[in-house]
C-alpha cells in the first residue's frame, strides 16, 4: 500500500520506505484490549511514509488472528486496502469471528482510525491434520542458492536479503525480466512457525510493484509520462507448510500482467530444501505522473 509520486523512477533504495527491525518486532508484539476480546490498538512502524504500510498491516493480521484463535494457524488470508491510513495516528485492530470450529475458523480483521476503515482482511485458520494426498511444486534445481547470490538493501524488509546481482538487480537504467528470486532469513527474531508467517506476510508486499517495473528502464518510463502513483490494492496469501525464518526462504516473484493502470503479481515461497511453503498473489495500481 506504499505510494510513490514524482516524474522519474526512484533509485533502488528509494523504491521502499526504510524501517528498523527492532521497531517492527515491537509493533508486531500485540497487546489485546482485555475489556474487549479480539481488539488491539497499534502504532505505525516508524518510516518516512505518510501512510500506514500495507506490509505492516498484513504481518499484524497474522499475529492478531493467531492470538485470537490459540492453537490454530493462519491458512489463508485476503486483504484489501480501500484507502490509506495516516502514519501519524494509532490504528484500532478488530478480529471478528465469522465461524469457529474444531479444526477450522474464519475471521475478519479490520483496521480503523477514528472509525474510518482503511484495510480489511478475511482470514481462514486451521489446525494441522495428517496427509491424505501429498504433492507440491518443487524449487527448480537451477535456481542460484543464497551462497551464490549477493546481499542487497531492501529498506522495507529489514533482515538478510540476497538476489542474483545484488543491488544491481534493482537498477532501472536497463530493462530486466519481470521476475526475481529473493532469498531472505531473519535470525534476530524468534524461529517458530508463527513468527515466520508474520514476517513473510510483511515481506510479500515489497516486491509486487518493483518486479513489475523491472522490464522498463528509466527512459522508457519517462517516455510514458514518468512513474506517478503506485499502490498495492489487494494481496492473498496461502500458507501450506510450517517453516522457520531462521533458515533461508526463497521468495520467487513474477509479474504476470500489467495494463490499464493495474498489475498482477504471483509469488511463491520455498525453503532451501525445495519445499513450497506459501503461495501469494498481489494486485496493484500504477499511474503515470
Amino acid at each position: 500500500m506504499t505510494a510513490t509520486t514524482g516524474g522519474t523512477t526512484p533509485a533502488a533504495t528509494e523504491v521502499w520506505p526504510r524501517i528498523a527491525l527492532d521497531d517492527l518486532l515491537d509493533v508486531l508484539t500485540l497487546h489485546q484490549n482485555l475489556s474487549v476480546p479480539g481488539e488491539f490498538r497499534i502504532r505505525n512502524v516508524a518510516s518516512k511514509s505518510p501512510r500506514s504500510l500495507g506490509a505492516q498491516l498484513l504481518g499484524t493480521t497474522v499475529a492478531a488472528a493467531e492470538q485470537a484463535f490459540p492453537g490454530l494457524a493462519v491458512q489463508s488470508m485476503h486483504g484489501v486496502f480501500p484507502r490509506g491510513g495516516d502514519a501519524a495516528r494509532p490504528i484500532d485492530v478488530r478480529v471478528e469471528t465469522v465461524q469457529s470450529g474444531r479444526t477450522l475458523a474464519t475471521a475478519q480483521v479490520t483496521f480503523r482510525q477514528e472509525n474510518r476503515e482503511h484495510c480489511r482482511v478475511l482470514v481462514m485458520l486451521s489446525r494441522d491434520e495428517p496427509d491424505f494426498l501429498r504433492h507440491g511444486r518443487a524449487l527448480r534445481e537451477d535456481v542460484p542458492g543464497p551462497d551464490a547470490c549477493e546481499p542487497f538493501d531492501c529498506p522495507l524488509v529489514p533482515w538478510e536479503t540476497r538476489v542474483d546481482g545484488g543491488d544491481t538487480a534493482w537498477d532501472y537504467t536497463v530493462p530486466r525480466p519481470g521476475r526475481a528470486d529473493i532469498w531472505m532469513r531473519c535470525k534476530d527474531a524468534a524461529g517458530d512457525p508463527g513468527t515466520a508467517r508474520v514476517l513473510l506476510a510483511h515481506a510479500v508486499e515489497a516486491f509486487v510493484i518493483p518486479v513489475a517495473s523491472r522490464p522498463y528502464s528509466h527512459g522508457d518510463l519517462a517516455r510514458r509520462g514518468g512513474r506517478g502513483t503506485a499502490v498495492v490494492l489487494a494481496q492473498t496469501i496461502t500458507f501450506h507448510e510450517p517453516f522457520s525464518f531462521h533458515d533461508w526462504v526463497l521468495l520467487r516473484s513474477e509479474s504476470e500482467y500489467a495494463g490499464r493502470g493495474r498489475m498482477h503479481g504471483r509469488l511463491q515461497a520455498f525453503t532451501a530444501d525445495g519445499r513450497l511453503v506459501a503461495s501469494i498473489s498481489g494486485e496493484a495500481l500504477m499511474r503515470s505522473a
